[in-house]
């Protein structure tokens, strides 16, 4: 489970919501997987391809590639141990199959797994045998090894009965106890990682259970481990905490010093969006170490959403006179960067995340307090981000209504003939007229309007309270209440369209059960000004119900005098992330009566 940075965050919240449920053993044809949004009170189930050789360790929620890892193993009745990952999520990954890596597991051992805080892709997988580590979410999985010292002079960890018992990690280091009682410490790496032994135990008592590691702090490492009591059934727990530092220091050959003065960036372990066609800016300081030719570099989780653009630049020298450098970044969305390659790009539809993170090439096991550089990054709706309509005349400020009226209960009468309360716009149904309570909360008051005007609302873009633009996107809008006496100035030939234009109708028709307020958003638009699947115009007369600040559609009112409660929903794919509605009420009034005498037999009757 991948620990998010902000459970007050929406993102983070759907993250934790987000449940897997599955039993272990099975082949993929017999293995149950299930997977729930909202924190287990529903499950669906997981399809995966079940021609997939081996049986089923473990499943995994890869938030950071928007995957589903499922890890299986090889292993047989022969014991050669293998094993590999399969994902199943979006197009690019989908039945896509990692590396084989050695995990020689057996059906009676249990394979233990942990993934570092951060979000990065890691995951670290060991046995009795193997202790292999990912930077690629399993993609591809190495063996961890160790570097050879005085008192420890083998490159890999001990192994069968006196293996790993317990492993702890931050989003920077890992440490590991083995079953001889000795303990290993290093730091994760996407170039290569590394543990050295910083300690042993010299008791002769064979260790019958796992003692427990935990990082306190960064570079600090407590051990637990429970005592039996003397005078009762009970445990106490002895506590020994270590100083990675003062181990790693008295090391024997010394260790390759940190190669880095200073790294610095205040985007750390913070959450951030970019909404579509935006672009995020960070600035690094780097102060390599003379003659190391450190230099850092900068990596994402997820390639297929988020690019990014980097520049190191020298930026002047510390107070010892050494250079100083800025590395600038840009990141923005992977469809906009013009480099990928088309079938590399996620869609334009659903959101998704990714890590981007500055690190140091080949920094050592030394630098403990160098930590890497990780912002979590979200193309997504930023949550404050939100529509609202302009008002500039209402009938408030021109004294038609007071605001106390329309706070007191007020109700008004819609007429029978211009309402469908089903949205169809049928007209002369066997209906009585519709009361309405008017919530003046949610509405405030009516934007005013001639119904001999053609009006086009007008809507603000605001974020963190700020306004931003008026929004030139594509936009559509109904009725709450199913009036339908107002009509479009534009038709589909005048819009200039090439393909037939949705409608409401055609949208409802989509839908099982009919719905205004999902029928028509961003995801099922489609564009009629370019080639799409609701194929060539066939209808040239029909009515365009798009509308748009920039272009010159409009809504023309029938002779009605009354209040609309209009919602209006952005629905052009590549505006936003965000599902950007708004609801607000329009008076629209100036409409005479229309006259019940025909005027050709009144000018004959009086000839």
């Amino acid at each position: 489970m991948d620990c998010c940075y902000s459970t007050s965050d929406p993102v983070c919240n759907q993250i934790s919501n987000f449940v897997v449920a599955y039993d272990i053993g099975n082949t993929a044809e017999d293995s149950n997987i299930f997977y729930s949004d909202d924190g287990g009170y529903t499950f669906s189930t997981l399809f995966i391809n079940t021609e997939t050789d081996g049986f089923l360790i473990a499943v995994y929620n890869f938030v950071s590639i928007a995957q589903m890892g499922m890890l299986f193993n090889q292993t047989g009745s022969n014991g050669n141990g293998s094993a590999y990952f399969t994902y199943s999520g979006t197009s690019y990954m989908n039945n896509r199959k990692g590396v084989v890596f050695s995990l020689r597991a057996y059906k009676n051992e249990t394979v233990l797994s942990i993934t570092p805080p951060g979000m990065r892709g890691f995951i670290m997988l060991w046995t009795k045998r193997d202790l292999v580590f990912s930077f690629n979410s399993g993609l591809t999985l190495e063996p961890i090894s160790v570097l050879p010292t005085e008192k420890y002079v083998n490159y890999s960890l001990p192994k069968y009965e006196k293996g790993v018992c317990s492993v702890a990690v931050t989003s920077n280091e890992v440490a590991a106890l083995t079953k001889n009682k000795k303990l290993f410490y290093g730091t994760l790496d996407i170039v290569s990682t590394k543990m050295v032994l910083i300690g042993e135990r010299n008791s002769s008592d064979s260790m019958t259970h796992c003692e427990v590691l935990m990082f306190d702090t960064t570079g600090m490492l407590t051990i637990f481990n429970p005592v039996p009591s003397n005078e009762s059934e009970f445990y106490n727990f002895h506590k020994c905490t270590i100083n990675l530092q003062d181990r790693l220091m008295n090391v024997r050959p010394h260790l390759q010093p940190c190669p880095v003065e200073i790294l610095s960036g205040d985007f750390h372990n913070k959450m951030y969006y970019i909404d579509m066609k935006k672009e995020l800016h960070f600035n690094i300081t780097f102060v390599p170490k003379p003659g190391t030719g450190a230099f850092p570099y900068v990596t994402v989780s997820n390639p297929h959403v988020l690019g990014f653009q980097a520049k190191l630049l020298q930026d002047g020298y510390t107070y010892d006179g050494n250079t100083k450098y800025r590395l600038q970044i840009t990141a923005l969305q992977q469809q906009f960067t013009g480099i990928a390659e088309q079938g590399f790009q996620d869609d334009l539809f659903h959101k998704k995340i990714s890590t981007l993170t500055v690190d140091i090439y080949n920094k050592g096991i030394f630098c403990i307090d160098m930590h890497p550089l990780t912002a979590l990054i979200a193309m997504d709706c930023p949550p404050t981000k939100h529509i609202r309509p302009f008002k500039n005349i209402t009938v408030c400020n021109k004294g038609l209504f007071h605001e106390a009226k329309l706070q007191s209960d007020f109700h008004y009468i819609i007429h029978r003939d211009v309402y469908d309360p089903f949205f169809l716009g049928r007209k002369h149904l066997d209906q009585e007229d519709l009361n309405v309570s008017y919530s003046y909360k949610i509405f405030g008051c009516p934007i005013l309007w001639y119904y001999d005007s053609p009006w086009l609302p007008v809507l603000e873009l605001w974020e963190d309270d700020k306004f931003v633009e008026y929004v030139p996107a594509d936009f559509v809008l109904f009725e709450i209440n199913g009036m339908h006496s107002y009509d479009y100035l534009l038709t589909a030939s005048e819009a200039k369209c090439i393909s037939q234009p949705q409608n409401w109708n055609r949208t409802f028709q989509m839908q099982p059960y009919p719905n205004p307020h999902t029928s028509w958003n961003r995801i099922s638009y489609r564009n009629c000004k370019v080639p799409n699947e609701e194929g060539p115009l066939v209808s040239s007369s029909l009515k365009y119900e798009v509308l748009n600040f920039n272009e010159e559609n409009r809504i023309i009112f029938s002779q009605y005098n009354g209040i609309y409660i209009f919602k209006v929903i952005v629905v052009d794919t590549i505006y936003s992330y965000c599902e950007l509605s708004a609801i607000f009420s329009v008076y629209v009034l100036g409409a005479l009566p229309e006259s019940q005498i025909n005027p050709v037999v009144q000018k004959l009757k009086y000839a």
